[in-house]
């Protein structure tokens, strides 16, 4: 049994003798209260028994002297050894400097300090809270949303006897999470047993007295007596009872002992752990979790508290401690324990040399509960664990399963095995091995020498040397060797021509170049190769330099040959056995023109040869059965394809010199022959697409109803495409780049993508059901569109499209937007995908009024009060224009900012990038003005946990601003003109655009550039002063600005439709026939003044806490932050004071605070800190402008704000506003000093600064002690 208050997890206190007796004896008793065990150390030095202490202790608390400096050795010691450290500084005020100069260049500052208005009971307090958070965390992190989740799957079992099992990793937290559960629920069962190390109870009699001891607690005495039938009669037939088994790993015995769980009474619980699927498939537990890993911002927590890092803000050290966590991949264990290791380590070569030793020795628990499950394998099942280890990691799994079935090792078997005992996972049809298990197979491997990776290690044994004696280096050993991968990116050398004579067990062989940018240069000095291993299963070698390989190889083991790029004329002289080839790729091997050899490998699959431009035939196919894909692209000298294999998938021919290409497509039932040529009246070039009927002879006719894919890309001369309705599993057609296609009579019924950029196509016919993406662009005679209304749109791409009618392009996404409102009924998966709906074409300026877009790159929605429960997302429209020196058409995207405010006046944002183009589509060039559209059903307002929000008015702004394919704005060579949006609801609200409106009778109202700024003031003054409320709420919605709204939320109710009307009818906004709100940049600019001008400027009483929140939830955009908050403060001024609210506060809301310490400041402003926060603070103070060094990190806040958009809070402590803003009183003449002996340009960039910085926005803060 192992009770949930361990001895040993203990709090480890360290403090000198004055404090013993007083404040520390508090201390104690409180953590005691809250059950926690507690070592008290009085000694100032840290001896090795005490260091052990605090190597055990799951938290250490330093309570440091005020007025002492003794114990800063100690301080070292402990910070290095400590699990978590938890500093207090007691005593004397003011508190020595010296040590929170030395705390903070540990990052362990804040910390908890004796203050005037602080008492020692609530300092106990603070720190016990403290100590409790800590605990929790690091037991907990990660682990609230497991149980929760656990907990569903229970409930959701029948009444009666539940079970369910716990699986996963060893470390990954199977253990933490049974007993979270446990804890949780066993308040509601008659008794309970968590007994932990199952393995250790071998037999059913050790697991019997285990359960007893537990279960039966009021009869001492008995559990040695007691038998199983008498258990089970009198203590728990009638009983609920929860029983945790926790790693188990014998099932046979858990099996016999728990006997279908028919002895417990009913609504008992039984949950099991273990790291093998087998045991619960024979305990017959049918219901399993998964325990999966931390995620990133979760792992970071636990390294971070286990490290005792407050900080990460070196940016090198960031890189090295992510590149750690990253090697941790979520497991809990792993990244404790790395924590631990790394304490006291702060400096990156530190950490490197660190990181290094870490990734050679994992986690010994880790690498014991490994290898006990390695030792269960079977022989085949081990070298399926190794290959996978050394070689195989993240790759296909069908391609792995092949090369291992040919080497015997029943892989579909055993990678299941692997999978079950947690030693592999299958993702996305890829094999994956968790970085830690990767290690430990890797280990076994560096002691054996079986598997080969390391580049030199392999050189060595590779290399011609002529000065080498007698090949001895080469035969030692290398008989044992059965793979070897050489990456040779980084190398040059010669292989000898007997290197492979002695590798008699070679069964992979893989020589390759990861960086595409280098042609590696690995050639024979002696221009041969005497030999290969027999055994080998895969030949995998890039710029292979030979003609051909070695003549007296036998290949009749392979099961893939790889060789791009190669100087391979032919693949050897003569017949071989190729019974087990599958795969064969020689593409780009420029000087191949023999390639009949394929025809002895009967079970061939795949054929690649790609480039290869001497090859001038292809041989006939027809009797290898499985070959599926063909790719002869690039082969410009093969005139003719003879025969098609009848089952071909995939088959690409562009870019040859084929002119005749039969495809029997029609059914052999239908009787009728069709036999359609499209002529080209005699050209020899010319590609002839010939259909002939299966029911004349189906011996000799092809059948291609297998086709998959069909690329005929560039065949230059082809104009009629048939009906194709028949090829029930083509997928894929792309015809991009047939210039003289003008017809094309009819598409596969299942097809889902289609490709047709710059044909002559005229009219696109009726399109399948299934279409999901048509690409067009640069078709310049297409006219007209079909399409179902009931089709489920996808992406559609009609760019430079200039024959398509405004009226054709505005009908056609009229109707499939209102399509759009099917989604939740017949494709609710598809709320999913990222991207639902895309649309672009040339847009018009006399485009249909349906569409209605509005000027600008933004525009206000209203959510009518009806649409709430049925808002599905948004359509939106963004009209782009493009000048003559744009040229980076192909990685166009579009931004789009979602922002509202909720009903506490907090600013929320959503932003989202979408790709302009198909996937991998080249665009040359774009003409002209293009619309394009986009459906994202995550495109709305939503709470972090993915609720509805309180949207205070219901009133919603979309921004869009053209950027790259790096997500950078782009200059104003592309620019957005026009935009829209479109509400789409479910299938029981409207949706289509013509039906979208306000909830307004009011008629669109225009407005012009002349004389606003004039008129608009008087028209506003005339307001009624709740519509005044709403106006300049909208202006600062539109702005995205971050004023106090509490004035304005009381009075905006919340039906604003008379409020709209009164602005609309003055020609302060426009109300679009869609429902759209714009405002002119003018008004918005006139409403941004207003609110300068009254009570949200600084100097107002403002609730500062209510803004720690907006820092938390401050910018969303996909970049990425160091730091929350930058703050910048002068220490003289509120060190003791404000300042220590200031970052409890923060640590309350757990906000990231970036630290500067005092012995940064006076050196090099931290540029990179200010850029890598969030949001930037600026504390004024009478003496703040005493320092330059202030001034000059003003100015850089004042830059990122600027350049980068960052938002910056200004505070005005103990200070006038207005003294900072004119530099005047106190703070003026310490800014006039500092300006002495400084340079113009200097005083006119602290001033801009000021100016810039004083004119936001903040805070008006009284210097008081409370």
């Amino acid at each position: 049994m192992t009770d949930w208050k361990k001895e040993e997890q203990y709090v480890y206190i360290s403090c000198v003798d004055v404090a013993r007796y007083s404040f520390v004896s508090h201390l104690s008793d409180a953590l005691r209260r809250e059950g926690i065990s507690v070592f008290v150390d009085g000694d100032d030095v840290l001896s090795k028994e005490l260091q052990e202490k605090v190597q055990g202790a799951r938290v250490s608390v330093m309570v440091l002297p005020g007025n002492r400096t003794v114990c800063l050795d100690k301080l070292v010691k402990v910070s290095e050894k400590a699990q978590a450290l938890v500093p207090v500084l007691y005593g004397v005020i003011p508190l020595n400097e010296e040590w929170l100069v030395k705390l903070d260049s540990r990052g362990l500052s804040p910390v908890h300090q004796s203050r005037k208005e602080c008492s020692d009971s609530k300092l106990v307090e603070e720190i016990v809270r403290d100590v409790n958070e800590r605990l929790l965390h690091m037991g907990r992190i990660g682990i609230d949303s497991k149980v929760v989740d656990l907990e569903n799957m229970i409930n959701k079992q029948p009444l009666g006897i539940r079970c369910v099992g716990i699986w996963g990793m060893p470390g990954i937290g199977k253990t933490t999470l049974a007993r979270a559960v446990f804890d949780q629920v066993s308040g509601g069962f008659d008794a309970c047993c968590f007994i932990e190390d199952d393995d250790k109870a071998t037999d059913e009699n050790r697991l019997y007295r285990s359960l007893v001891e537990q279960l039966v607690k009021d009869q001492p005495g008995n559990s040695g007596t007691i038998t199983k039938l008498k258990l089970r009669r009198d203590k728990l037939k009638n009983k609920r009872v929860l029983v945790v088994l926790d790693d188990v790993r014998n099932p046979v015995v858990v099996e016999s002992f728990l006997e279908g769980f028919d002895w417990f009474g009913p609504e008992s619980l039984v949950i099991i752990t273990s790291r093998d699927k087998q045991v619960f498939r024979l305990c017959r537990i049918n219901e399993i979790y998964e325990v999966q890993g931390l995620n990133e911002q979760e792992a970071l927590k636990l390294f971070k508290l286990c490290a005792s890092i407050e900080d990460m803000r070196e940016p090198n050290l960031h890189k090295l401690l992510m590149k750690l966590i990253k090697h941790a991949n979520g497991n809990p264990l792993a990244l404790s324990t790395y924590g631990r290791e790394l304490t006291g380590k702060k400096r990156p070569p530190e950490m490197e040399t660190a990181l290094l030793e870490l990734k050679e020795r994992p986690p010994f628990k880790f690498v014991k509960a490994i290898k006990s499950s390695y030792c269960t394998l079977n022989d085949s099942e081990k070298n399926i664990f190794l290959d996978i280890a050394c070689f195989f990691q993240g790759e296909n799994v069908d391609y792995v399963m092949q090369l291992l079935e040919g080497c015997g090792f029943f892989p579909h078997v055993g990678i299941d095995v692997l999978v079950e005992k947690c030693l592999v996972t299958i993702s996305e049809s890829r094999v994956r091995m968790h970085n830690l298990i990767q290690d430990f197979g890797r280990k076994i491997q560096i002691e054996s020498r079986s598997r080969l990776w390391e580049p030199h290690s392999i050189k060595y044994l590779l290399e011609d040397n002529e000065d080498e004696a007698n090949g001895i280096r080469s035969a030692q050993g290398t008989e044992e060797i059965e793979g070897m991968f050489l990456d040779t990116s980084d190398l040059s050398f010669d292989i000898k021509p007997d290197a492979f004579v002695y590798m008699l067990n070679l069964r992979f062989l893989k020589i390759y170049c990861s960086d595409h940018e280098i042609r590696p240069v690995i050639n024979f000095r002696k221009g041969s190769l005497h030999s290969l291993p027999n055994e080998l299963r895969l030949l995998h070698w890039e710029n292979y330099p030979l003609e051909s390989l070695p003549q007296n190889f036998d290949p009749r083991h392979l099961v893939e040959i790889n060789m791009p790029y190669s100087q391979l004329q032919k693949l050897w002289g003569g017949t071989k056995n190729m019974e087990m080839l599958r795969t064969i790729r020689l593409s780009h091997s420029r000087h191949l023109v023999d390639i009949d050899d394929i025809l002895k490998a009967p079970n061939l699959e795949v054929v690649d040869l790609q480039g290869c431009k001497k090859l001038q035939s292809f041989p006939p196919t027809g009797q290898l059965l499985h070959l599926r894909v063909v790719n002869l692209s690039g082969c410009t000298k093969i005139k003719k394809f003879p025969e098609i294999p009848p089952n071909i998938e995939t088959l690409h021919l562009q870019g040859t010199g084929i002119r005749k290409l039969p495809l029997s497509i029609v059914k052999q039932n239908e009787g009728e022959l069709v036999n359609l040529l499209a002529e080209f009246r005699g050209l020899p070039d010319a590609l002839k697409l010939e259909l002939t009927s299966l029911a004349k002879s189906s011996s000799s006719s092809q059948d291609l109803g297998k086709l998959f894919c069909l690329e005929l890309k560039d065949c230059s001369r082809l104009r009629i495409l048939p009906n194709m309705a028949n090829l029930e599993l083509l997928k894929v057609l792309d015809l991009s780049g047939c210039s003289e296609l003008k017809t094309i009579k009819g598409f596969p019924r299942n097809l889902k993508e289609l490709y047709i950029a710059g044909t002559a196509v005229r009219k696109v016919p009726q399109l399948p059901q299934s279409l999901e993406l048509l690409y067009a662009h640069g078709c310049l005679s297409l006219k007209s569109i079909c399409l179902d209304h009931e089709h489920f749109p996808m992406h559609y791409t009609f760019s430079n499209c200039f024959d398509l009618s405004p009226q054709v392009v505005s009908d056609f996404l009229v109707e499939v937007l209102d399509s759009v409102k099917h989604i939740p009924r017949e494709h609710p998966q598809e709320l999913n995908e990222a991207l639902a709906f895309s649309f672009c074409a040339p847009s018009h300026t006399n485009q249909d009024s349906t569409l209605d877009l509005q000027l600008g790159s933004s525009v206000m929605t209203r959510l009518k009060p009806s649409w709430r429960n049925t808002l599905v997302g948004f359509a939106m429209l963004v009209e782009v224009a493009f000048s003559e020196d744009f040229h980076d058409a192909t990685g166009l995207g579009i931004s789009c900012v979602c922002r509202w405010k909720n009903k506490e006046g907090f600013s929320r944002r959503i932003e989202r990038n979408f790709h302009c183009w198909a996937a991998g589509k080249v665009v040359p060039k774009v003409q002209k003005d293009h619309m394009f559209v986009f459906y994202d059903a995550k495109m709305r307002p939503s709470t972090d946990e993915g609720n509805d929000p309180d949207i205070l008015a219901d009133l919603v702004v979309f921004e869009f601003f053209p950027v790259n394919k790096q997500t950078k704005l782009l200059d104003d060579t592309c620019t957005v003109t026009r935009c829209g949006v479109c509400v789409i609801t479910a299938p029981t609200g409207n949706t289509s655009l013509e039906h979208i409106s306000a909830d307004l009778s009011i008629d669109p109202v225009e407005f012009s550039d002349n004389g606003v700024d004039e008129v608009s003031r008087v028209t506003y003054d005339g307001l009624q002063e709740i519509d005044k409320d709403l106006f300049l709420y909208i202006a600062c919605l539109f702005n995205d600005d971050d004023f106090d709204l509490d004035p304005l939320i009381a009075s905006i109710g919340v039906d604003i439709s008379s409020g709209l009307k009164a602005l609309a009818n003055r020609s302060l906004i426009r109300v679009s026939s869609n429902g759209e709100i714009v405002m002119h940049s003018l008004v918005r600019q006139m409403g941004k003044e207003i609110l300068h001008k009254q009570s949200m400027l600084p100097g107002s009483s403002k609730d500062l806490t209510r803004d720690f929140e907006k820092v938390s939830m401050a910018s969303s955009s996909s970049r990425n932050w160091n730091n929350d908050v930058y703050p910048s403060f002068c220490l003289q001024d509120v060190r003791i004071g404000f300042l220590s609210h200031f970052f409890s506060a923060f640590k309350h809301k757990s906000i990231n605070i970036f630290k500067v310490t005092v012995i940064e400041r006076g050196q090099l402003i931290p540029v990179q800190a200010i850029r890598e926060s969030r949001i930037s603070i600026v504390v004024f103070s009478k003496k703040y402008a005493s320092s330059s060094w202030l001034l000059n990190e003003l100015v850089e806040i004042a830059k990122c704000r600027q350049e980068l958009g960052q938002h910056v809070i200004p505070i005005f402590y103990d200070v006038d506003p207005s003294e900072v803003r004119k530099q005047t009183g106190e703070f003026g003449r310490h800014f006039k000093q500092t300006c002495k002996g400084k340079t113009e340009d200097e005083k006119q960039q602290w001033l801009r600064a000021l100016n810039g910085i004083t004119s936001i926005s903040g805070y008006n803060i009284a210097n008081r002690q409370t």
